[in-house]
């Protein structure tokens, strides 16, 4: 009778465990399921095959907007897709963080209801970093990082968890084609702008150019890393850079903000000898697609994918650099790599998955 009786005890205390640790959001020092149910991890080894891939990428996403772009990004079938920034709308004065967590919060649950069947690799700008046009001065930088690597359910062993900033690279062969994306964090490290001298005026809205080179879009640190990762071979390198890198004729936050830095890139291209980089960035608020010779001629294109639910309609700006206008309504990018035709396009394509902006190079 008591060997009957510990036998049922015993199976009631497995019971009690199951419940209690199964479904509490303790769960032994792993994730609670409420976190980790919504994006789908980052594999991309069973590209290896693929004779094409398909990457998309997008900014500027309100947590409380429209999601209907969305509806033409799922039917593209993308491979990757990549959020450049803005991913939230959250600043935050707080030590707490209370406007980011609740923006966190909401666009979880519209993640979750969105489904996507694609895995996303992110970097945030300003908004989702806690202070707009913030830079390395943002007292809570570091908590609002742990926000961002939760949000994206980035594992506890991810280096990005354990250095500063949120630079990192992905790197991945397909038809023996090596292709190297490469996130650049333009906010943790960077110095304070240059004011503008007449704010609002064409070409000066809110920044202009500063000539003290003493001050930093990515610090050392990371500048060290980057010579580091572009010294590897590739055959396709995809920089996301948050806010524009060859965009210049207005006056908000682009790498024209800090010209030495940007020379600093152009020059690090030259050095390597790396003909056709592409830069992805978003923040704008509008599109555009943009090209530029380097001292060397090597080739650099840009193509600035923002808003997915937050366009502006201001005026047209100066373009040097760009091809054909600015793109004021939502959007998204897609860069599509066939080695079979050995062509790489870059789309910028409509709320509608309509394109609207092209570049194509040969590979």
């Amino acid at each position: 009778m008591f060997g009957l009786f510990s036998q049922r005890y015993f199976k009631f205390y497995l019971l009690f465990l199951f419940l209690f640790f199964g479904c509490s959001n303790y769960n032994l020092g792993k994730r609670s399921s409420k976190l980790s149910d919504v994006f789908l991890p980052i594999n991309l080894k069973n590209l290896k095959t693929n004779k094409s891939i398909s990457i998309g990428f997008g900014s500027c996403l309100k947590q409380n907007g429209p999601l209907k772009i969305f509806d033409a990004i799922k039917k593209e079938n993308f491979d990757l897709f990549l959020m450049m920034g803005d991913n939230v709308y959250g600043n935050s004065d707080r030590k707490d963080l209370f406007e980011l967590r609740n923006a966190y919060k909401k666009q979880k649950q519209n993640f979750k209801k969105l489904n996507l069947d694609f895995p996303i690799a992110a970097i945030w700008d300003d908004n989702d970093y806690g202070l707009n046009d913030g830079g390395r001065e943002y007292p809570y930088r570091d908590l609002s990082k742990e926000l961002f690597l939760d949000f994206w359910e980035i594992p506890a062993n991810d280096i990005r968890r354990k250095r500063p900033g949120l630079f990192h690279e992905l790197r991945f062969s397909f038809h023996s084609t090596m292709v190297q994306i490469i996130f650049l964090d333009t906010r943790y490290f960077r110095d304070s702008l240059k004011p503008s001298n007449t704010l609002g005026a064409k070409g000066k809205e809110r920044y202009i150019p500063s000539l003290d080179t003493s001050l930093t879009m990515l610090g050392e640190k990371q500048w060290d890393w980057l010579k580091g990762i572009l010294s590897k071979k590739s055959d396709i390198r995809i920089i996301v850079s948050s806010i524009q890198f060859i965009a210049s004729g207005h006056g908000w936050e682009s790498w024209n903000n800090l010209p030495h830095e940007k020379n600093k890139m152009e020059e690090i291209i030259d050095g390597f000898d790396l003909d056709n980089t592409i830069f992805i960035s978003g923040d704008r608020h509008r599109g555009g697609v943009y090209k530029k010779l380097t001292k060397s001629d090597n080739n650099i294109f840009e193509v600035t994918s923002s808003a997915l639910n937050a366009p502006y309609p201001g005026d047209e700006e100066e373009g040097p650099y760009r091809v054909g206008d600015t793109f004021k309504s939502e959007n998204y990018g897609l860069i599509n790599i066939n080695k079979s035709k050995r062509l790489l396009s870059m789309k910028l394509k409509n709320i509608n998955g309509e394109t609207v902006r092209f570049l194509e190079i040969k590979i």
